[in-house]
């Protein structure tokens, strides 16, 4: 088998052309495509995207697709004739080392809403719940520059409805799910907790837990200007006050909102901690089981949180759900 390092270049691993394109899907490291930096450089440029981390999801990517088919794509052909994008809305699907015939887990990366950086956040997860006895699913999802939401939690839904379709197919016995997602990945994890934006405007079932990543909910009132240019990417550059609030976590949170493992670093210069913070009380506010880990050093972008304060997170995630 093709020996990966992290000196390897993304888009020059052989063993994994089917996935190039979306292993760093639309993500730049300065003003260059991501893919085609080797693990070592990705880390160089942005310092939390762990490389080791990175290698060992790769590894495991590698492994998996040696023996089965890991990708799948979430729409038809002919749902892909509204919008070209809909082509690279798919599922890495990553199954447990050994089935603990638990509810499986969607796994999804942020990049501010306009790429999904699977390579150095979701699949590195990935390999933790899978040694954990837990069914992954990997969600690349439609990004943009201009009002891109409802699109990701279209993707969402239309994702869990293809999933459960084929359950016998996946080995699942259950479909009970959790939902873990990192930065504008975890802003869609939180919205997905809703019922406005989330699982009940879909008609599909409340997921059993929720792993907000440095997350970003806003709190109620006026917009920070900080904030507007998330807010542009997310509900449009023409959006007003009005129209953004409708978006804010922080204004759907309610007594049947889901469970929360929340992880955050406080050294993050991106997403503020005080955004974890503030969903963690309010959840307490609503009596909702929920727990907070916050390190001091890690910076945004930890994934597995390796090298960082948090590492261990996903474990202790896993623990949380199974006191559920």
């Amino acid at each position: 088998m093709e020996e990966i390092t992290v000196k390897s270049k993304l888009n020059e691993i052989e063993s994994l052309k089917e996935y190039r394109g979306l292993l760093l899907y639309r993500s730049e490291v300065n003003g260059k495509p991501s893919e085609a930096y080797s693990l070592e450089g990705l880390q160089q440029g942005i310092s939390a995207w762990n490389a080791e981390s990175a290698l060992a999801g790769l590894k495991r990517l590698q492994e998996l697709s040696a023996k089965q088919q890991v990708l799948y794509s979430v729409y038809t052909d002919e749902e892909c004739q509204d919008d070209e994008q809909k082509k690279n809305v798919k599922v890495m699907h990553f199954p447990p080392e050994e089935d603990k015939k638990a509810p499986f887990l969607f796994v999804i990366a942020g990049g501010a809403y306009c790429s999904v950086c699977s390579a150095v956040e979701s699949i590195p997860t990935a390999v933790h719940f899978n040694k954990l006895g837990y069914h992954v699913f990997i969600l690349n999802y439609r990004v943009g520059t201009n009002k891109v939401l409802p699109k990701p939690l279209d993707d969402l839904a239309a994702a869990y409805k293809f999933v459960v379709s084929r359950k016998e197919e996946f080995g699942l016995v259950t479909e009970e799910y959790g939902v873990c997602g990192f930065s504008a990945g975890s802003n869609l994890t939180n919205l997905w907790g809703t019922k406005e934006k989330g699982y009940a405007h879909y008609g599909l079932p409340k997921p059993k837990v929720l792993f907000p990543i440095y997350t970003f909910v806003s709190v109620p009132g006026p917009s920070l200007e900080s904030e507007r240019p998330i807010w542009n990417i997310m509900c449009g550059k023409d959006a007003s006050q009005e129209e953004i609030e409708k978006y804010k976590v922080s204004n759907m949170i309610d007594a049947d909102y889901p469970p929360c493992f929340i992880v955050h670093c406080k050294d993050d210069s991106t997403v503020p901690y005080q955004n974890s913070v503030y969903l963690y009380e309010r959840l307490k506010e609503y009596g909702i089981k929920t727990q907070l880990k916050l390190g001091e050093k890690g910076e945004h972008g930890f994934g597995d949180g390796r090298g960082s304060d948090v590492e261990g997170w996903p474990e202790e995630a896993i623990q949380f759900l199974e006191s559920l």
